[in-house]
């Protein structure tokens, strides 16, 4: 039983019955540990008390597992990232390709420049969103200041972090960050690309991986999501002219890398809500950005599925709710 107080970690610090058993573990176990001292309710979830973190230590050391300190959290957050996660690595599919890999990391938070304020992202007009940061004065500093992207700059050199230090010093401009629930870069046959190239300025692991932006929905205005969206779009464009230039959307072997925002509603109802509302918006929201896709699912969707998809192709296109395509027009 104390075994399940191993499952509490920096990346997991809240667990609920559904996820304890997700995750393989015995979910009787928390209330027991809760009536022994060791578990204290919170966010309707669980997480350790004082003696419960002693005793985690304790058990890891015993098995020579390494164990990290669990920082501050919000115990409601976490307990449906967490959620969120093993639903996803459970029932949406299995893998990639028989060898490939999917890399998930948790309530990760992004980089980007220059940092704009919402009216300096987008704007309304006619009942539908428009994204305006391609028209700002400090985009249009940076463009110049990186004008090579795709293909055809493979064997040039990488501008990367040194030069982007250099331009927000001369430009002014502060950086700004994006957080997401949820984070997957998906590899395909983990033997075919091993040997490949790696890049030292690829610090966000994009090479030669389709990646999913997981963004809840039901804790966020529709305001936010827009602003959301507006700086993923310039994370991307940093990925595109100054990490990964030659690589951000095609990889080492000419195949495409997908780049997907996925909304992630609690419900069906709130995913029909939230489908209806960013599709009427249409390519706007991705024209400055392409390619990109927005997707949603639900907490309710992935709860129902018996037999997850073989892989993600299958996921996407069976199993999501296609918002806004990158290829609707071809």
């Amino acid at each position: 039983m104390e075994q399940e107080l191993l499952l509490f970690e920096d990346k997991f610090p809240c667990w609920d019955e559904e996820t304890v058993a997700l995750a393989g573990g015995d979910a009787a176990s928390l209330c027991e540990l809760e009536e022994r001292g060791l578990l204290a309710e919170a966010g309707n979830g669980y997480v350790l008390t004082a003696e419960g973190e002693k005793k985690r230590v304790e058990l890891a050391e015993e098995s020579f597992l390494p164990v990290s300190p669990i920082g501050e959290f919000n115990a409601e957050k976490a307990l449906w990232n967490n959620r969120f996660y093993h639903l996803m690595d459970c029932r949406a599919f299995t893998s990639l390709f028989p060898l490939g890999l999917k890399e998930y990391t948790v309530d990760e938070t992004l980089p980007f420049a220059p940092a704009l304020s919402r009216k300096e992202l987008w704007t309304r007009e006619e009942g539908k969103t428009r994204y305006i940061w391609p028209e700002h004065k400090l985009v249009k500093s940076f463009l110049k200041r990186f004008p090579d992207w795709g293909v055809a700059t493979r064997g040039k050199p990488v501008p990367g972090q040194a030069a982007m230090d250099e331009w927000l010093a001369e430009s002014g401009a502060q950086a700004g960050a994006v957080n997401f629930n949820l984070v997957l870069r998906g590899r395909y046959d983990f033997q075919a690309y091993r040997g490949l190239e790696r890049l030292p300025d690829d610090i966000f692991h994009l090479k030669d991986a389709d990646r999913f932006f997981f963004l809840r929905t039901s804790d966020k205005t529709p305001e936010d999501i827009y602003d959301a969206i507006g700086r993923l779009h310039l994370f991307m464009l940093n990925q595109r002219r100054v990490y990964v230039p030659g690589y951000a959307d095609v990889d080492a072997m000419d195949l495409e890398n997908w780049t997907m925002l996925v909304l992630a509603a609690d419900t069906e109802a709130e995913l029909e809500e939230v489908a209806a509302r960013y599709s009427a918006d249409g390519q706007n929201l991705i024209a400055p950005a392409m390619p990109l896709y927005i997707i949603g699912t639900s907490v309710e969707r992935l709860r129902r599925v018996h037999e997850p998809k073989a892989g993600h192709y299958d996921w996407f296109d069976e199993d999501t709710v296609h918002i806004v395509r990158a290829d609707e027009n071809i």
